[in-house]
């Protein structure tokens, strides 16, 4: 399975393409792209990206799209962090990204970035049993604390490179007091958080982000080793302490010489600033730097959710996959439609609606064939799944339950199934029934991943009245609207689908 994953930050964006399915989960990296798009300098006087920040970010977003497609992966996942999370207009930026570019950037909170963060980086670095994750953007700070996989407690705080230069450093060269004054403002922000994330005898400190690797790769070229990856390099504090004074003290042309610098002289002073008085506050003596982050975060959640999924397979749900993967269709939204459909299906079912036994298994298969079609063409592609599922070698499964997985399949869009579909009309009145049943729930279940973002995650569904109430978490505003827009055959079949979200929690 390959993947292509991009993360888009205050001061770059990065692409990340791989090969997953290798012994032991490993992936294999295929190619990689970074763009200095630079959103942070992009905003006006009211937090709003301007037209010329929209243009770059979209310029990125095609190459990237182009650079994925040449390596036949037809999805491209796309998160957005601080530029556009903080961006009142933000949301409406990513709806016109997807207009513009076919490519949806969905926005994240800054715990959910530190998740996702440290788990690129568990997979990067040695991990012990506690662990303290320094993760420096553009325009905020992501600390994280956890175990070898995962990461227990998150805070964000605006604490950006970028965002600091602005509010302290725009003089050139940067004066002790106001380097001093970064330091003061990241210690109170950080003083009510300290004790969660406070260094302890066995605690491994880790960074990432640009800045942190600049620093290494400085720190290594002092050492005498220049060159190469940084990836495990480790220094302490006070190695950082006395870089931070070497680039404040130095030239603007003076620091962009220095080995790391010349690409971030601008911020890299704030950057160390706030590294530095970070760690001092949580009594950190020695770090590591970490090459993984976000996106090798993305990837591996990406790969290991298909790896589940994948795994769980009955030997024809098997067929179904080897189809579904000579089609061409994407398998990571395949994945998160077939998981959506079938938690709807079981809520449905514990609320009393009665499905017949094979369901689950008819259900799952439409779920992972149903945009098949679009190898043959976007337009009416559900009519094409049909076709293609009619004529497809689904081992283990009867000519009527492939008719009817194709005729679930094709109901995934447009119209639902009425008198006039010849076809639906030819099955007998029990299997028409069980047809728009379970369209209506793969309906919403393609709607709840219109992003493409294996975002959405179901809560409670309970009755209201004479129809629905479905509690969601980290729905995007994009999925909210296709599946809202696709729950008609829901409201026709079982009564009328109201989604609410729930609050989610990170900054």
């Amino acid at each position: 399975m390959k993947v292509a994953v991009a993360d888009v930050g205050t001061n770059s964006s990065h692409l990340l393409l791989a090969e997953g399915g290798l012994a032991g989960g490993a992936y294999r990296v295929l190619d990689s792209l970074k763009d200095r798009t630079r959103l942070g300098e992009c905003l006006d006087a009211a937090g709003l990206l301007t037209p010329e920040g929209e243009d770059r970010l979209a310029s990125a977003l095609l190459r990237f799209r182009e650079l994925s497609g040449a390596a036949g992966i037809p999805e491209l996942r796309v998160y957005a962090t601080s530029a556009l999370r903080e961006a009142p207009n933000g949301p409406q930026v990513a709806a016109r990204m997807r207009e513009r570019t076919g490519v949806y950037p969905v926005i994240i909170s800054g715990e959910r970035e530190g998740q996702l963060t440290y788990l690129g980086a568990a997979h990067s670095v040695e991990f012990g049993a506690d662990n303290v994750l320094l993760d420096l953007g553009g325009g905020s700070l992501e600390f994280a604390r956890g175990g070898r996989e995962g990461a227990a407690d998150v805070l964000s705080l605006p604490l950006g490179a970028i965002r600091m230069t602005r509010a302290f450093l725009a003089q050139t060269p940067a004066g002790r007091k106001a380097v001093a004054a970064v330091g003061d403002h990241v210690r109170s922000l950080l003083a009510p958080h300290a004790e969660r994330f406070r260094v302890g005898p066995q605690t491994r400190v880790t960074l990432s982000s640009g800045t942190a690797e600049a620093a290494a790769t400085a720190i290594s070229a002092a050492r005498g080793h220049e060159g190469g990856h940084v990836n495990g390099v480790s220094f302490s504090v006070g190695d950082l302490a006395r870089l931070l004074e070497q680039a404040r003290a130095a030239r603007p042309a003076a620091r962009a010489r220095i080995p790391g610098f010349e690409r971030r002289a601008d911020t890299i002073v704030a950057g160390l600033a706030v590294l530095h008085a970070a760690l001092d506050m949580l009594g950190a003596t020695q770090v590591t730097v970490s090459e993984g982050a976000l996106r090798e975060g993305m990837l591996i959640e990406e790969l290991a959710q298909f790896q589940s999924y994948s795994g769980g397979l009955s030997v024809r749900q098997r067929s179904v996959l080897t189809t579904a993967e000579r089609f061409g269709a994407n398998l990571a939204h395949a994945a998160q439609v077939a998981a959506l459909a079938q938690g709807l299906l079981e809520r449905l079912a514990a609320a009393g609606e009665g499905f017949p036994g094979e369901a689950s298994s008819l259900l799952r298969a439409a779920a992972a064939l149903h945009e098949s079609g679009l190898i043959v063409s976007v337009s009416s592609h559900h009519k094409h799944s049909a076709y293609l599922i009619r004529h497809a070698d689904l081992r283990g499964f009867s000519p009527r339950e492939q008719e009817l997985i194709a005729q679930v399949a094709r109901y995934h869009r447009r119209s639902p199934p009425k008198p006039s579909h010849g076809e639906f009309m030819a099955l007998p009145a029990a299997d028409r029934t069980l047809v728009s049943r379970l369209a209506a729930v793969l309906r919403v279940a393609d709607g709840l991943d219109r992003a493409h973002s294996a975002a959405a995650r179901l809560g409670e569904l309970r009755r209201e009245g004479r129809g629905w109430a479905l509690e969601l978490h980290g729905a995007t505003p994009l999925d909210l609207l296709g599946a809202r827009e696709k729950a008609d055959l829901w409201a026709r079949e079982f009564g009328p689908l109201t989604l609410r979200v729930a609050a989610e929690g990170g900054a």
